[in-house]
């Protein structure tokens, strides 16, 4: 009776192994992935300064042992329990790496705005025009591990409950599981950063965002929250009236602005630099007004374009949240708006500039976050379909991506024109080298599509495109060893922008 009692209890045991297995490969195959790829930028499973690694592994090994022990306490229905339990595990999981393999991107909420936003026959023709084999596999690989899965469980779980010895094994894994969460002095800081003042509930969620099946729930009540925050914003700014009015009507104008990203201007050769990055804007310097001597209002995004856009002024930086912006002037003097944006939706810093954007009678993003390799010759396509719309008068804004970090993601590598080896001797070593080059390789990117622009617009009467950066970019100048925007103690290289006139 002993033999047969242990015997129970290890194929009990065994059992219940299985079946965390299972619920720990749908948890974190697009998170393996997502390190594979290199998107969480961790590569030492026990660096003091990145220890999302081992967490999120100790976190999915916490969360599949919890359903393997709810799935056994299921009885006679624990078969049926653990396919449905396993469902949104293999769905959510799915969708995970088919944005991954859609976008060369983690998910995020951008892209469950991108996904909510969008009707079925869009969302199908989208899809049918850029499936690909990481796609195919996505689906098929999680299929695959769902449906056998579930063949095991019908064909190998006995039903009945667990033997005590069962219990004590699985409450002592998971017992030691969550010690050793805080057993590492790296994952108790990371664990503990920024939770003070939190309730528990929220230090929950921020540690389960870390898996991408997880993360896509917490996205999507993110997106909710922010949806309702623009609805409220916009019934606020809606009741501000400018007074505008149209002047001669019956002239048809084109009007283009194109809000750059980190574009500083003495990196232009249409602004005097030596290297030829602007150089079909060059061909045409008889038709652009240059304007030299510009200054950016910010070192940031939000802060600048909400100055440059609405009444917001750096005495009165909120005004844009009360208060709407050029676009709706334009809409109130007779003009069809548009807002054609290669940036994010909805995010930290998304959000605002997209409250702006939703002032335009037409909105289209064609970006879901800065992760991703969308260039931003894909505004060209929905450009091309504003201007096609019988309107007379239009204001058509392009924000694009620029040369945002980081400079390799924003042109496709076969239009790299300047090389590494250009740079040495400018900077001290050969990976600031490196940086100089993408960034002036982006520059000339930026280039081609302001031509791309230019051309649609010239066959087109009473077109004008103006073309203004949000910000400038800090290269390595002057001895200080930084690159990029936004620092506490900026310069001048930040703030130092083009801005020119072409009609």
């Amino acid at each position: 009776m002993s033999l047969n009692s242990s015997t129970i209890s290890a194929s009990k045991w065994r059992e219940f192994g299985l079946l965390a297995l299972c619920y720990a490969l749908a948890l974190l195959l697009p998170f393996l992935v997502e390190v594979w790829k290199g998107y969480s930028g961790v590569y030492y499973l026990y660096d003091s300064r990145n220890p999302y690694i081992l967490n999120t592994l100790l976190i999915a090994a916490l969360f599949s042992l919890g359903l393997a022990w709810v799935t056994m306490h299921a009885g006679r229905l624990q078969r049926f329990v653990f396919a449905l339990l396993l469902l949104p595990l293999t769905l959510l999981g799915t969708l995970a790496l088919v944005h991954v393999a859609l976008y060369d991107a983690p998910i995020s909420v951008g892209a469950v705005d991108a996904l909510l936003g969008t009707d079925l026959h869009e969302a199908k023709e989208y899809l049918s025009f850029h499936w690909n084999r990481g796609m195919t596999l996505s689906v098929a690989g999680y299929g695959a591990l769902y449906i056998a899965a579930v063949f095991w469980a019908w064909r190998g779980l006995s039903p009945g409950r667990p033997r005590a010895a069962t219990h004590v094994l699985a409450w002592s894994a998971l017992a030691a599981l969550a010690l050793s969460a805080y057993r590492f002095p790296a994952i108790a800081a990371y664990n503990l950063k920024s939770f003070e003042q939190r309730p528990l509930w929220s230090r929950a969620a921020e540690l389960n965002r870390q898996l991408p099946s997880i993360r896509i729930l917490h996205d999507v009540g993110n997106w909710l929250a922010y949806r309702q925050w623009l609805e409220e914003t916009q019934q606020v700014r809606a009741g501000h009236d400018f007074g505008a009015v149209l002047g001669d009507a019956s002239r048809p104008r084109t009007l283009v602005l194109v809000i750059g990203e980190s574009l500083r201007r003495d990196r232009m050769s249409l602004y005097g630099y030596s290297r030829p990055t602007t150089p079909r804007l060059d061909a045409r310097r008889k038709q652009i007004l240059a304007f030299d001597g510009a200054i950016s209002p910010s070192n940031q995004t939000v802060p600048s374009v909400t100055k440059m856009l609405t009444p917001a002024t750096i005495q009165e930086p909120d005004r844009f949240l009360t208060e709407p912006s050029i676009l709706a002037a334009a809409k109130k003097a007779g003009y069809r708006t548009y807002w054609l944006s290669n940036q994010g939706r909805v995010g930290q810093f998304d959000s605002l500039i997209s409250l702006i954007a939703h002032d335009a009678e037409t909105t289209v993003f064609t970006n879901t976050e800065f992760y991703g390799t969308v260039y931003d010759e894909a505004l060209l396509r929905p450009l091309e379909a504003a201007l096609s719309e019988p309107y007379p008068h239009k204001l058509i804004v392009l924000h694009t991506l620029g040369s945002h970090q980081s400079y390799r993601n924003r042109y496709p590598s076969e239009k790299a024109v300047f090389r590494t080896q250009d740079y040495v001797g400018e900077v001290p070593d050969e990976e600031q080298a490196s940086i100089l080059a993408e960034y002036d390789n982006s520059v000339r990117y930026t280039d081609e599509v302001l031509d791309g622009v230019l051309r649609k617009l010239e066959s087109r009467p009473g077109s004008i495109l103006l073309y203004v950066s949000d910000h400038g970019e800090r290269l390595y100048e002057k001895d200080v060893n930084t690159c990029g925007h936004g620092f506490p103690e900026p310069m001048r290289s930040e703030f130092d922008i083009p801005y020119f006139l072409w009609c």
